[in-house]
């Protein structure tokens, strides 16, 4: 993925699309995961936690 696809994928996950708000979560997953461990396993409610705080907020972005 080249940085004009990155930034139109992160506009239109700004912009309300589902669909773009999930590859930024996949492209975003190892990352999610490393701030999501507890005693060196995933912590699925920390997990959930700074997902839905990534959905919550992605509209804060500004281009």
């Amino acid at each position: 993925m080249n940085h004009m696809e990155f930034e139109k994928m992160l506009q239109a996950a700004v912009s309300g699309s589902h669909e773009a708000l999930e590859q930024l979560f996949l492209l975003y997953a190892p990352l999610i995961d490393k701030h999501s461990k507890v005693d060196g396993q995933i912590d699925e409610d920390l997990r959930q936690y700074i997902l839905i705080h990534i959905a919550l907020n992605i509209s804060k972005f500004v281009f």
